[in-house]
């Protein structure tokens, strides 16, 4: 048994001293990967300072520039309702003046219908007034003229008037 221990004692020695080596390559592994960190920590942060502070510049510039957008949209927003107010008012003041233009073209039609009318009224009455009484007064005339010629014309025989009326046929 005592074999048995010394030789458990070996094995676990040596189990323990590969164990230990296993350590030891591990630690060195680790500590090389480190260093390799460091190293790459160092090559990123100086081949990304640039890009970084490019990066840094380009938000200050967007920052400045979505600034000036946002001033830009509130000054349009600002034009935008002052034209829309104008143009309303133009609008209200364009419908006034249509609605003043028909009233007045309205009165203007009405004007000229009656003044019609009155000249229409006025030529019934002159032709019922002056014209009929002129026309009797020539129909009369018309009738003293022709009794004062057949009383004053010399009597014609009618059947010479009618030989002579033949002759001028022939």
């Amino acid at each position: 048994m005592d074999n048995l221990v010394v030789l458990l004692l070996i094995l676990v020695t040596i189990f323990i001293c590969i164990e230990l080596g296993t350590m030891i390559c591990i630690l060195v592994t680790m500590r090389k990967i480190g260093g390799n960190l460091n190293r790459l920590r160092t090559l990123v942060e100086q081949q990304a300072e640039p890009a970084i502070s490019e990066v840094r510049e380009i938000l200050g510039e967007a920052r400045g520039i979505a600034k000036t957008a946002r001033e830009a949209t509130e000054n349009l927003t600002g034009i935008t309702e002052t034209v829309r107010s104008q143009v309303e008012h133009v609008n209200s003041v364009i419908e006034e003046t249509t609605d003043r233009a028909r009233l007045q073209i309205s009165r203007a039609d009405g004007v000229v219908t009656d003044a019609i009318k009155k000249m229409e009224d006025t030529s019934t009455i002159i032709q019922q007034s002056v014209l009929g009484p002129v026309r009797e007064l020539a129909a009369l005339i018309r009738g003293i003229s022709g009794g004062l010629n057949f009383l004053f014309s010399r009597k014609r025989n009618p059947v010479n008037k009618a030989h002579q009326d033949e002759e001028l046929f022939i």
